[in-house]
């Protein structure tokens, strides 16, 4: 019976950990079955003078087109980036400019990136923490920008919708944008049986 002990008390130790890593597939899992989801998010871009701060409002289709509407500052009002692959068109009123080639993190892609980001990112750490009085599931998620660099997302999901609350996009070791999601809807794809 002594030298059982041991052998329990490890394998204890050892599946301690499982549950947690069950929550991140879980979360992943849920956000590859999302087709189109709707979220509006304070986007904060930290440029290295001096930081800008955006209110946007996104509407995010899984397997089409994206597009992020300004809704302040009262200046930038109206104008809509939508994203189509690594497209990026810009839109006020009846004028439309297509701007080019998306190949880096902005305001426009940041918020449909971090729900593709929640499907398939690779995952680097997962912990749970409190965020603003919330009960939240923090994934650090590695991902490839379009021009190959690497963009490491720490996002933070409402432990109990699975919704995402917050998120910081890291590119070189700088913090370049953050996003507080104040409002979030999705539709997810039926489950196989």
């Amino acid at each position: 019976m002594r030298k059982i002990i041991p052998w329990l008390l490890l394998v204890t130790l050892l599946c301690a950990g499982c549950g947690k890593a069950r929550e991140g597939e879980a979360l992943q899992t849920h956000y590859a079955a999302v087709t189109c989801a709707e979220l509006t998010a304070d986007v904060t871009c930290h440029l290295p003078e001096e930081t800008r701060s955006f209110t946007v409002a996104c509407t995010y289709d899984a397997g089409g087109d994206s597009s992020v509407v300004i809704t302040a500052p009262a200046e930038l009002a109206g104008v809509t980036a939508t994203v189509s692959g690594e497209d990026l068109t810009l839109s006020y009123g009846e004028l439309t400019l297509a701007a080019g080639s998306l190949t880096d993190l902005c305001v426009a892609n940041c918020l449909p990136w971090l729900l593709k980001a929640a499907a398939s990112g690779y995952v680097l750490e997962e912990g749970r923490e409190t965020l603003d009085g919330r009960d939240c599931l923090r994934l650090a998620l590695d991902t490839t920008a379009p021009a190959g660099d690497k963009v490491v997302i720490s996002a933070w999901f409402d432990a109990g919708t699975q919704e995402p609350v917050y998120g910081e996009f890291t590119m070189a070791d700088q913090l370049v944008l953050t996003a507080e999601i104040t409002s979030f809807r999705a539709e997810t794809a039926p489950a196989e049986d």
